[in-house]
């Protein structure tokens, strides 16, 4: 099944879609960090791979059918109003809407604040443009090699945005919905749970808690007052979470319990939590809406083979040579005839027409 960008319950995501850091910590690593952190480490991602880009080599911009290239209009003026130049390379000049351009189109920086990451990819820009230049002032354009690279990536270019368009004309709501339907089939609804819990530094303070919530205690209330992660002050609330989203020693445990059970204190390496599971289902499959992109995608590529076939109907084709491997030997068990071969029976047609033409003349 076509998975949906929206992997985590909408119970993990705050207002703005972002997992709260208040419940991040249960998380797996793989779907747990905080903001801060992601900022950092992009940050540090975003100066390293400049490195690594400006001394080993170019990115390649696919250009994306009905919109201009990353580079469209680079170096030559904008007419956005309350844009201004950033930089000017041998006369050429580099505005600020180039900067944004390039950071919205480049996924790993996307997400990043625009002001804090902005310098690095000025500079990044700028030492494109001063290799590219470099590279003009030369004559390396001229070498054979270079030429051939060249071609090839023209042809690939154009080749990928004439099979995109094409593609793009098949797409329909109606195929789309029909798509949807026929992976519906295929979607494996896991069971998720519902569930609020108390995180504490000590198995102490776990037990005398699950003793005032058996005594009646309100949950809600001890979360937001004793809990570690009360940054939201939600009671503890972790919304609707699948197994495999939760760390090992916590996810076991959880889902060990039945609707309305409070667990024993639970040991992780965040601390000791007491959860209360608030309800159990089968995960629904995601709407339509929320996997439309995912769904053309996927029709697209189901669609390539069918694209290029009708193209070859139309055009001359002719395979020469469709092996360089000799074909493999004919092991004949003693005692039987050699199988004919198509050019054996061929010759034999040829002369048995050969013969009863002769025998057709002398009559």
């Amino acid at each position: 099944m076509v998975k949906s960008k929206k992997d985590v319950s909408r119970g993990m995501l705050d207002d703005e879609g972002i997992i709260s850091v208040s419940d991040a910590s249960l998380v797996s690593e793989k779907s747990a960090h905080s903001s801060k952190a992601k900022w950092i480490a992009g940050l540090i991602l975003v100066i390293f791979t400049a490195l690594i880009w400006f001394f080993f080599g170019m990115k390649v911009i696919d250009i994306v059918p009905g919109k201009e290239g990353v580079f469209g209009k680079y170096f030559s003026g904008s007419s956005i109003p309350g844009d201004r130049v950033v930089a000017t390379i041998e006369g050429q000049d580099l505005y600020l809407s180039d900067v944004r351009s390039f950071a919205a189109q480049t996924p790993q920086l996307a997400e990043l604040p625009f002001d804090m990451i902005y310098p690095q990819l000025v500079q990044r820009l700028v030492n494109q443009k001063v290799i590219l230049k470099a590279a003009e002032n030369s004559d390396i354009e001229k070498d054979p090699a270079v030429q051939k690279t060249i071609k090839m990536a023209h042809d690939q270019i154009i080749s990928n945005a004439y099979l995109s368009r094409q593609l793009e004309k098949m797409v329909t709501p109606e195929k789309l919905k029909d798509l949807y339907v026929q992976e519906l089939k295929n979607f494996d609804r896991q069971e998720e749970i519902r569930a609020r819990h108390i995180l504490v530094p000590s198995q102490k303070e776990a037990e005398d808690l699950l003793v005032q919530l058996k005594a009646g205690a309100d949950f809600e209330m001890l979360a937001n007052k004793k809990s570690l992660d009360n940054q939201n002050q939600n009671g503890g609330d972790l919304g609707y979470f699948q197994k495999n989203m939760m760390i090992p020693e916590f996810g076991e445990a959880v889902f060990a319990l039945k609707k309305g059970q409070l667990s024993k204190p639970i040991r992780t390496p965040f601390g000791w939590h007491i959860v209360l599971v608030e309800d159990r289902r089968l995960a629904a499959p995601p709407a339509f809406e929320e996997i439309q992109e995912e769904l053309q995608q996927v029709f697209m590529e189901r669609n390539v083979v069918d694209v290029v076939n009708q193209e070859r109907e139309k055009m001359n084709v002719k395979i020469l040579v469709p092996s360089l491997t000799p074909p493999a030997p004919v092991v004949v068990p003693e005692g039987k005839d050699m199988p004919q071969t198509s050019t054996d029976r061929t010759e034999e047609e040829n002369s048995s027409s050969e013969q009863e033409k002769s025998e057709t003349e002398a009559k």
